[in-house]
C-alpha cells in the first residue's frame, strides 16, 4: 500500500468509521452501509492522486446528467454539501443513474484525484497522462463499484450562493448563482459553446462551460438577468476563476 493510502486508511480508522463489514450487502440484499462521507474524502485528499486499497464506501444523491452531453461519461453525487465526480467511462448513464437517485460507491481499487477543484474517483491514470484519474471504462467494473438504492428519486436542491460566497470546498456540488447577466461582445448574440462570462450587480464574475458536443451548445445565451445552476468548478491553473458546468439548457433561467 502506498504511504498516502496508508495514511488515508489510518485517518478513517481513527475517525471510527469502520464498524461494519465494509462493502457487504445486508441479508436483505440492500446496498452496502455507509462507512465514510464525501466531505471526509475531501479533507483527507493531500493534492496527489492515489489508489485506495481499503474497503471504504460513501453514498450520495446523483446531481448531474449526461443526457444533454455536457457531462461526458461521468456523473456527480453529493451528500451534506460535499460532491464527487465518478469517472464512469460509459454512455447513457442517465438510464441507470438518473438525477435524484441515491447510490453507494465502493472505493476499493479505485483512485482518488481532483480536477478543477472537483474530487474525482476513477482508475489510476497512466504515467504522464496529465489527467487526475482515468475512466473506470466498463459496465461490469462500474456495477462492482456503484450500487443504486431503489427506484425512488429525490430531486436535488442546489445550494444558492452569491459569487463572493463561493469557496473551493463547494466544488463538485450543485449550486445556483444569480441574478447574473451576460453581455456578448457581439450584440447579435453568442452560443453556449465554450466559456461564457457572467457578472453580478457588483461586477463579480463567474463563467459557464459547455462542451462543443453538448446538445445545447449552439443555443443562444440569454442576454439580461438570469439564474444559473450547475456543478461548481475552479480553474486554478488558468485564470483562477469559478465556473459552472451546466447540465442542460434549463440550468439557465431568465428572471
Amino acid at each position: 500500500m502506498s504511504p498516502k493510502a496508508t495514511f488515508f486508511a489510518a485517518a478513517l480508522l481513527a475517525a471510527g468509521c469502520y464498524d461494519a463489514p465494509y462493502g457487504t450487502p445486508d441479508a436483505g440484499g440492500q446496498p452496502p452501509a455507509r462507512t465514510e462521507t464525501i466531505a471526509a474524502l475531501r479533507t483527507l485528499y493531500a493534492g496527489e492522486t492515489f489508489r485506495i486499497d481499503e474497503e471504504i464506501t460513501v453514498e450520495g444523491i446523483v446531481t448531474s446528467c449526461d443526457r444533454a452531453q455536457n457531462f461526458y461519461r461521468t456523473f456527480c453525487i453529493e451528500e451534506d454539501g460535499a460532491g464527487i465526480e465518478i469517472m464512469a467511462g460509459i454512455d447513457q448513464l442517465h438510464n441507470d443513474y438518473p438525477v435524484g437517485c441515491r447510490i453507494s460507491l465502493s472505493l476499493k481499487g479505485l483512485a482518488l484525484g481532483e480536477s478543477r477543484g472537483v474530487l474525482q474517483v476513477g482508475r489510476m491514470p497512466e504515467a504522464g497522462s496529465g489527467y487526475a484519474t482515468d475512466y473506470i471504462g466498463s459496465k461490469p467494473a462500474l456495477d462492482k463499484a456503484v450500487t443504486r438504492h431503489g427506484e425512488t428519486l429525490q430531486t436535488p436542491e442546489p445550494a444558492r450562493y452569491g459569487i463572493r460566497d463561493l469557496t473551493p470546498s463547494q466544488c463538485g456540488t450543485l449550486v445556483c448563482i444569480g441574478p447574473v447577466s451576460y453581455l456578448p461582445e457581439d450584440l447579435s448574440g453568442s452560443s453556449w459553446a465554450g466559456y461564457k462570462r457572467f457578472t453580478d450587480e457588483e461586477g463579480a464574475e463567474i463563467y459557464t462551460y459547455v462542451r462543443t458536443y453538448a446538445r445545447f451548445a449552439d443555443d443562444e445565451v440569454p442576454v439580461g438577468p438570469v439564474m444559473l445552476t450547475g456543478i461548481l468548478q475552479y480553474d486554478e491553473a488558468g485564470e483562477g476563476r469559478y465556473m459552472l458546468k451546466l447540465r442542460d439548457e434549463s440550468d439557465c433561467r431568465k428572471i
